[in-house]
């Protein structure tokens, strides 16, 4: 399962995996693109290496020591480095299932995906396109938007126009372009509480099924923890 976008993948990884281990299932988060450190930990024990090599051994072990776990290249400054999207195959538990953060946000609500994202892992079954809702109606600006001239190559919104729902639909679709047609799609709205943003998130829901993602989820993630999810 590959989650791309922005405002809240790592959040959402987080809760999958908290419910995977729950259920005894074996968990591995293991990131194409750079991780927290604190994050890839909340997952599970984190494994390291400089050589890919010797990575799926030592991620099989950990993952059979402790059910869970997360799996990176060098650490430096905090994160660890994503490992080759190629490489994910070799690092899946075969009994359990295998969490990417397949592209970065700096932390934004929305991005603009570029040419050469996401980063997807050979074999992924289940895309995820993550957005946070509090960017919706507020500017086109570095403050709400990674990549905003590519956002507005994207959506048609210039800087500092409003952010519209068709828009965020279009900026969210455009991370799941490159999915397999072997693959599922779906969408995961974050920053959501039940009144106006309900109602919001709707008509993005909407655009998306347009766009052919027939699956959308609602979550109050990353803002509320636990989060709550609601389905449309």
């Amino acid at each position: 399962m590959a989650f791309v976008g922005a405002g809240g993948k790592s959040s959402a990884i987080l809760h999958v995996a908290h419910e995977l281990k729950e259920a005894g299932v074996k968990v591995l988060a293991a990131p194409t693109t750079k991780m927290l450190v604190e994050e890839a930990e909340g997952v599970g024990p984190l494994v390291t290496s400089k050589s890919e090599d010797r990575l799926p051994e030592k991620t099989a072990e950990k993952l059979a020591e402790a059910g869970a776990a997360s799996a990176g290249g060098a650490m430096s400054s905090g994160r660890i480095e994503g490992v080759e999207p190629s490489l994910i195959p070799a690092l899946a538990p075969k009994d359990g299932v295998t969490l990417v953060e397949a592209d970065g946000s700096r932390r934004r609500p929305l991005k603009g995906t570029a040419e050469h994202e996401p980063a997807l892992p050979d074999g992924v079954t289940l895309v995820v396109a993550v957005g946070g809702l509090r960017a919706l109606g507020k500017p086109m600006d570095e403050e709400h938007v990674h990549r905003p001239e590519v956002f507005s190559t994207l959506t048609g919104v210039g800087r500092g126009h409003t952010i519209t729902a068709a828009a965020f639909a279009r900026a969210l679709l455009a991370g799941l372009r490159d999915v397999s047609e072997g693959a599922r799609r779906a969408a995961l709205l974050a920053d959501v509480r039940p009144g106006r943003s309900m109602a919001e998130a709707s008509v993005i829901g909407h655009e998306l099924w347009r766009g052919g993602v027939r699956k959308v989820v609602l979550t109050s993630l990353p803002g509320e923890t636990p989060g709550r999810v609601w389905v449309l």
